[in-house]
């Protein structure tokens, strides 16, 4: 590992990216809300530094990390396609797993979601590969570096299943850290809402198991949301239950609310889009492990948001399929994007690394 700046930088640099990933673009009223209680369980240090000092905590070279996304949110219209926003998040972040820790990302997603998560999955220059065959990428045996690997399986609807499906990915790879992104939660009466208060749950795997088996086998956990609804949300449960609406009181037979209260994570992180938590992990390892080839970048997400049109991955809130996210057009992520970047090099300038 490359020293690239001082960890008085590290923090300043982690904190401004907690700031722009929870700036509240869309203005929905939110994630002010989730941003203070989530920092406040860091005792107000950045979330993306507990984040990334996890990773690098338990994260070794060839050890698998299982990454949970993908939410199909319009069952009624169209069951298999998923929202945009999670995928770009996701892929930011194996990246810079890949890249900087030699760690192997496996997305973890639903059943019929897997050939096109494969297809964003290639979007920013990774190969496809099974899940048994990405410690593959790691070889230097023929002189240089491979090109990364990832790899996506998919779990079942049905509960019994998904369940079973979970606990033999668990055993098979004994993954050291699982991060979900956007991945909505289940309940203990096993609903998975959304924000307006409706139950998903008959359309979507509950990948909530992946956790909940996770944590009884000692793995590392970190869980990103936007809304209160999703996996490590039952962190704040409390708070979401008495400040977020819907938080208490749902429109399905349950009426329990959207706040979720089942797998819980040792790092939960807030984002006004979740994808944008996804971005600055990626930054934020990539310039602790002296590596800046692992941040993301406004090419590589150009590629990935235009993947989505491929894939049929649908904004639900601007209403279409293509490369925007929560009614936010590709330009506006790319901004973002640009001034974490920004925020990075600023950071070294200021506060390099003492000899």
């Amino acid at each position: 590992m490359r020293k690239l700046i001082s960890d008085e930088g590290l923090y300043n640099v982690a904190n401004t990216l907690d700031q722009l990933m929870n700036m509240d673009v869309p203005a929905r009223g939110t994630i002010g809300v989730l941003y203070e209680a989530a920092r406040k369980l860091q005792n107000g240090d950045p979330m993306t530094l507990a984040a990334i000092r996890l990773l690098q905590k338990t994260v070794k070279r060839g050890d698998y990390v299982f990454i949970a996304t993908g939410w199909a949110d319009q069952p009624g219209n169209v069951a298999t396609k998923s929202e945009t926003d999670g995928p770009a998040g996701a892929l930011a972040m194996a990246r810079a797993i890949r890249v900087t820790l030699g760690g192997l990302p496996v997305i973890v997603t639903d059943d019929y979601l897997v050939d096109d998560m494969k297809l964003v999955m290639r979007a920013n220059g990774m190969h496809v590969v099974e899940p048994e065959a990405l410690a593959n990428s790691l070889s230097t045996e023929l002189g240089f570096a491979c090109v990364p690997t990832i790899a996506v399986v998919g779990v079942p609807i049905d509960d019994e299943a998904g369940h079973q499906r979970c606990i033999e990915l668990l055993e098979r790879f004994k993954p050291t850290c699982e991060i979900a992104i956007e991945r909505g939660a289940m309940n203990k009466h096993g609903r998975i809402h959304g924000m307006g208060g409706y139950d998903f749950a008959w359309n979507m795997a509950k990948l909530d198991h992946l956790f909940t088996e996770g944590k009884a086998r000692g793995i590392a956990s970190i869980g990103i949301g936007d809304g209160g609804n999703e996996i490590g949300m039952a962190n704040i449960e409390d708070v979401i239950r008495a400040k977020v609406r819907n938080g208490n009181m749902c429109k399905c037979p349950c009426h329990s609310g959207i706040a979720p209260d089942v797998s819980k994570v040792d790092v939960l992180l807030s984002a006004t889009i979740s994808n944008w938590a996804g971005y600055a992990i990626s930054m934020l390892l990539g310039l602790a492990e002296g590596d800046l080839s692992a941040m993301d970048n406004e090419e590589l997400e150009q590629r990935v948001l235009n993947a989505y049109i491929d894939a049929e991955f649908h904004d639900s809130v601007g209403s279409h399929v293509g490369p925007s996210v929560d009614g936010c057009e590709a330009g506006v992520h790319l901004a973002l994007i640009r001034l974490m970047r920004k925020t990075v090099t600023m950071g070294i300038a200021r506060f390099p690394a003492e000899d």
